[in-house]
């Protein structure tokens, strides 16, 4: 008996553990609504709103740009913005403005030409920077020119660069360039590059498989920044992950452009210019004795003869003329002053006989992240 009672008092402080325990656990699925093991998931802060300004986008060209070219689209990039948008030329031609909104930040803007309905395209500037401030007092707006290309100076490769450019802009575009809006691009460029003069069967091909290749009715891209910074968003102290998240590591694309380049070609050009030349036609017996015509042989006072050279002719015949006064059976006697004109070299320059080729250079690289280098 006393074995027995020396176990309990042994084991009684580990019932009133187990006992604790036990009302612990009760307590908890009172106020939770169960006793669970499973770890609970906190709700994710809701990400506040971003402050925009509409950015006003300026596309002005000196000839050619209407209501059936394509629109000029522009590249931004900025810090976690990577976005094309589309400019339509206005009702007047030839300009055409329309509205971004972009967070504060600074920005990097480039174009892609449109094409015209003959063909023909535009020299786009090179890329332009600028800044967004939402506390500035006036909003900012951004200058874009184009200067137009003839469509006979279209090259090939300059209208198979517009071609790729658009793809990539249709993919990675906002509202202006999906949807019926993005249809109505694709099917404007199909069109307007068929029309060139310069354009090959190839070419024609990819400005018409665009569509097959793009996704037009995608999600539109982003104007603003996805949320979060460099580094992701669950990298703060003291979140589920434990610890800080590793940096983001920049995956570089090259943007590509094209120009126009001048091919020098310098060549010998002679130079003309019309003189009038003098001479003298002689004349000659008409069957009828003591008569004659001014149809004889002619001299002119060129390359080197002289008027008087011609004189001396005129006294050698003399002295040997027959009884008629005829020498060979013509009369020189008299003779008729005639002039004529002629087209003669004077000279030459040097002209330079070039022409336009176009060049694709990779002007900037950029991440999907929307940082550039």
């Amino acid at each position: 008996m006393s074995g027995i009672v020396d176990q309990m008092r042994v084991r009684a402080p580990y019932a009133v553990a187990l006992a604790a325990a036990v009302a612990a656990c009760l307590a908890a699925a009172l106020l939770l609504g169960g006793c669970s093991s499973a770890p609970q998931e906190s709700a994710e802060p809701e990400q506040p709103a971003i402050e925009t300004v509409d950015v006003a986008l300026n596309v002005t060209a000196d000839a050619g740009w209407d209501g059936n070219s394509t629109p000029a689209i522009a590249h931004i990039l900025g810090d976690g913005v990577n976005v094309y948008h589309a400019i339509a030329a206005g009702e007047e031609g030839n300009a055409g403005t329309s509205t971004i909104a972009l967070a504060a930040g600074s920005y990097k803007i480039s174009l892609i030409s449109p094409v015209n309905a003959d063909g023909s395209a535009y020299q786009v500037g090179e890329m332009q920077e600028f800044e967004v401030a939402t506390n500035a007092e006036e909003a900012p707006s951004v200058e874009c020119p184009l200067t137009q290309i003839p469509a006979d100076q279209v090259t090939d490769e300059l209208l198979q660069g517009i071609v790729d450019e658009v793809k990539e802009a249709i993919e990675s575009g906002d509202e202006t360039l999906k949807g019926d809006a993005g249809q109505g691009v694709l099917d404007k460029l199909e069109q307007n590059v068929a029309a060139n003069p310069n354009v090959s069967d190839e070419t024609k091909d990819e400005a018409a498989k665009v569509e097959e290749e793009v996704d037009v009715n995608g999600e539109a891209a982003s104007t603003t920044p996805s949320g979060g910074d460099a580094v992701g968003t669950g990298g703060s102290a003291g979140g589920s992950g434990g610890g800080q998240a590793a940096a983001h590591e920049h995956s570089w694309k090259d943007h590509t452009a094209t120009r126009q380049v001048w091919v020098e070609n310098w060549v010998t050009v002679p130079d003309y210019e019309t003189q009038t030349i003098y001479g003298a036609r002689f004349y000659v017996p008409t069957g009828t004795p003591g008569e004659y015509i001014a149809n004889g042989p002619t001299y002119w006072f060129e390359n080197g003869f002289t008027q008087d050279d011609l004189k001396a002719v005129i006294a050698n015949a003399l002295r040997n003329a027959d009884e008629n006064g005829l020498y060979n059976g013509v009369y020189y006697g008299n003779y008729q002053n005639v002039s004529k004109t002629s087209t003669v070299q004077v000279g030459s320059h040097q002209e330079d006989q070039g022409w336009y080729e176009t060049e694709t250079y990779v002007d900037y690289q950029y991440c999907n992240c929307g940082a550039t280098r």
